[in-house]
């Protein structure tokens, strides 16, 4: 008689390979902007170091193909060859290219400044799965930095995602940008998966209102619900000279080491905790093998990056 868990483990082995959302292991969120400027890296780049205070090994990935910035935020010159370029085209493995770049936060480096956007067929895309599957293995948490719009693979990356950090600001027509990158995307498949994340906020009385009619318009256009939106205040920088550098001029200083204010990381902290409880939360959630499936997930075969409107 077949080994019933042997079949069971092969099951969530597949079903781990066609949506690494699935898979056990550390969860995938996807931060994303309806359009770009909207912070999504500085979102992307502060959550991870919040997630790594509360004791959770981050992995940092900069899927921006059109405009990479993870990098140069840690002050870091983008490798020309161990990037994301070389995952997609299948000539290194991920965690081949890892840069640690913080205490408990590594980087896989987006493409370098000036170079074309790399291979996104479905074969590259499939290959990039299978690697973050892997990579979910050796880490608490996965974050994507998936850029801005809407294009196949940004809708790709949002099915790998257990969570999608939709960015926008409380300005009409980002809210309007980030409503339209949901309904540019299969976003059948993202039920219950984004979550509104207005960026650059004064007060808290501007969450309210546009959280309360992003939901009410998704529910009632693309029958979809979004989790709870959440605000962060404006990124501002404060300058943090390192030992040796204090009576430096500025002009001198190759890469002006900055630290966010205090408001920015309070509430990035926040919502890194409240991510950290959710991790907890599905990890606890029993996957039932009906669900398990790799025909549940399936791919759109488009290879244009332009931002569909």
């Amino acid at each position: 008689m077949p080994d019933q868990a042997a079949q069971l483990r092969k099951l969530v082995r597949v079903a781990a390979q066609a949506d690494p959302s699935l898979a056990p292991g550390g969860p995938i969120v996807a931060v994303s902007g309806g359009r770009a400027e909207m912070g999504t890296t500085t979102v992307a780049c502060q959550l991870a170091r919040e997630l790594a205070r509360l004791g959770k090994q981050v992995i940092l990935i900069d899927a921006n193909v059109l405009r990479p910035g993870a990098a140069h935020h840690f002050n870091l010159r983008p490798p020309q060859d161990d990037n994301i370029d070389a995952i997609l085209r299948g000539t290194r493995r991920a965690v081949e290219v890892l840069v640690e770049v913080a205490e408990g936060v590594r980087l896989l480096p987006g493409i370098a400044l000036g170079e074309l956007p790399p291979p996104l067929d479905r074969q590259a895309v499939d290959h990039f799965a299978s690697e973050l599957v892997a990579l979910s293995q050796q880490s608490d948490a996965i974050l994507i930095d998936a850029g801005s719009g809407m294009n196949p693979w940004v809708d790709r990356l949002w099915q790998l995602a257990r969570q999608v950090l939709l960015v926008a600001t409380p300005e009409s027509e980002s809210f309007l940008d980030a409503y339209a990158a949901v309904k540019l995307s299969q976003h059948h498949r993202h039920d219950g998966k984004i979550r509104l994340l207005l960026n650059r906020t004064i007060d808290d009385w501007e969450l309210a209102p546009l959280a309360m009619r992003f939901e009410d318009t998704c529910a009632k256009f693309l029958r979809l619900t979004p989790k709870p939106a959440a605000a962060l205040p404006e990124f501002l920088r404060t300058k943090q000279p390192s030992i040796g550098e204090e009576n430096l001029p500025p002009s001198s200083l190759r890469h002006p080491p900055s630290i966010p204010d205090e408001p920015f990381r309070r509430a990035t902290r926040l919502l890194a905790a409240d991510l950290a409880a959710d991790f907890r939360v599905a990890a606890l959630r029993l996957v039932k093998p009906k669900q398990l499936s790799a025909s549940s997930f399936h791919y759109t075969d488009k290879r244009d990056l332009s931002q569909r409107r």
